[in-house]
């Protein structure tokens, strides 16, 4: 079965050629003590490197790759204020406090991604212009009523749009109606996680890159961890790896689906051109159940989501169902030329929610971010760097969760790509009967 980690490709240019450059790497050459080890440089570990060192915690990041190589340097670069699921269903799985808790926390999430970025100076293309959702049917407009509803009585910025507001908007006419979210932000994941990484190295965290963690080992009340030749020896140890999850600690990758996602940009766009697709600088996505992402970067670059195969080697993405639906979003654009395609994977979890575990006495781990990472992994990881010092559960947003491997999880992509091609079919009928 290909792993995750097979894939050779890293994150793509149209992300690395304007991140800041990574900090002063830390070289593993010799046997290492240290209080906390976090293995994984992505959005949660680098997060709880951060927290961690800003109290004076002696923190090593282990990273069997580069700085954000995974999930954290491929993501779409939408910091979206929900989980996957709306606010009753929450409510519903963790209980009406620590629901309306969770949610709350989530729906500052962009302000939390936007205050380390602020106080930190990423340069990371952050946008702050909001969202946009899309309603691609009926169905659609019904279900961000209802969220617009519900976070207007919490007193949060946010408006449904009439048609003709939608295409001023989106520069789209595809559209009966939208909500637009103003909490909502975008970013460069990749130079965020970068930003991150220098964050924590100015606070004396170290980061190794190229030290994969080979085993981990109780040792009295101490992690051993061996990286190549040389050991790190650590009272606690952060397992940040998401959907790159190896057999580090038994059961945990089996926990979460790897799903992989697709993404492309085009060629500078010509400003008047340019000036026609999202004029107010938001990023669109719309309320069908697969990639419907479309931005356009600082550099005047189109950027998309799209679908194409979800496990697997990486393999091409499915352009000619992309030109169709951009052809209907955007005629104008004619005939597009792609410049870069890439693929990660995302680490999804059974009901779509995060985990957060306890795996033995010193032993955590955050993952099954479901395509909600870039605001998630940052609180969360914050929030293990937290349960690290002492904090207790209940003054935390997302509670300890007991490890589930999943049974089935070898014929994974079965049941999940049959999901997958459901919902292919139920966006095209939508896509049949939508407004507009």
């Amino acid at each position: 079965m290909h792993h995750p980690s097979d894939d050779t490709a890293g994150p793509p240019q149209a992300y690395v050629r304007s991140a800041p450059p990574s900090p002063s790497r830390f070289v593993l050459d010799a046997d290492h003590r240290t209080t906390v080890a976090v293995v994984g440089a992505g959005f949660t570990g680098l997060s709880a490197a951060l927290h961690l060192a800003e109290a004076g915690v002696s923190v090593t990041v282990l990273e069997s790759r580069h700085i954000a190589w995974g999930a954290s340097g491929r993501a779409f670069g939408q910091v979206v204020p929900y989980l996957k699921h709306d606010h009753a269903e929450v409510m519903r799985h963790y209980g009406a406090e620590r629901g309306a808790r969770m949610v709350d926390a989530i729906g500052a999430g962009p302000a939390l991604v936007a205050g380390l970025v602020d106080r930190f100076r990423i340069a990371c293309g952050l946008c702050r212009s909001g969202l946009i959702f899309g309603a691609h049917a009926p169905s659609g407009t019904r279900a961000l009523e209802a969220r617009a509803a519900y976070w207007q009585t919490r007193g949060a910025p946010m408006e449904m749009l009439d048609t003709a507001a939608t295409r001023a908007a989106t520069g789209s006419g595809a559209y009966a109606t939208a909500l637009l979210d103003h909490r909502g932000v975008h970013l460069n994941p990749f130079a965020y996680a970068r930003g991150l990484a220098n964050a924590a190295v100015a606070a004396g965290a170290r980061i190794a890159e190229d030290a994969k963690v080979q085993s981990l080992t109780r040792i009295g009340d101490a992690w051993r961890l061996q990286v190549g030749p040389h050991t790190v020896t650590a009272d606690a140890v952060i397992l940040a790896t998401n959907a790159y999850t190896d057999q580090l600690w038994p059961g945990l990758a089996a926990s979460v689906i790897p799903v992989r996602g697709h993404a492309m940009v085009s060629g500078p766009l010509g400003d008047n051109l340019r000036g026609t697709i999202l004029p107010g600088g938001q990023a669109l996505t719309d309320t069908r159940r697969l990639f419907s992402g479309v931005r356009v970067l600082p550099d005047g670059r189109l950027h998309v989501s799209l679908d194409g195969p979800a496990f697997g080697p990486a393999a091409p993405p499915r352009v000619a169902k992309l030109n169709a639906r951009l052809a209907r979003l955007y005629p104008q654009l004619g005939r597009m030329v792609w410049e870069e395609a890439w693929s990660g994977f995302v680490a999804m979890t059974p009901d779509h929610f995060p985990r957060v575990h306890v795996l033995a006495p010193g032993l955590y781990a955050g993952l099954g971010y479901s395509g909600r990472g870039i605001a998630a992994a940052t609180l969360i990881g914050s929030e293990l760097a937290a349960r690290i010092r002492g904090v207790a559960d209940d003054a935390l947003v997302f509670p300890v969760s007991p490890l589930r491997p999943l049974r089935w999880h070898r014929f994974a992509a079965l049941p999940v790509g049959a999901l997958l091609q459901m919902y292919r079919v139920q966006d095209a009928i939508d896509g049949f009967s939508r407004p507009g």
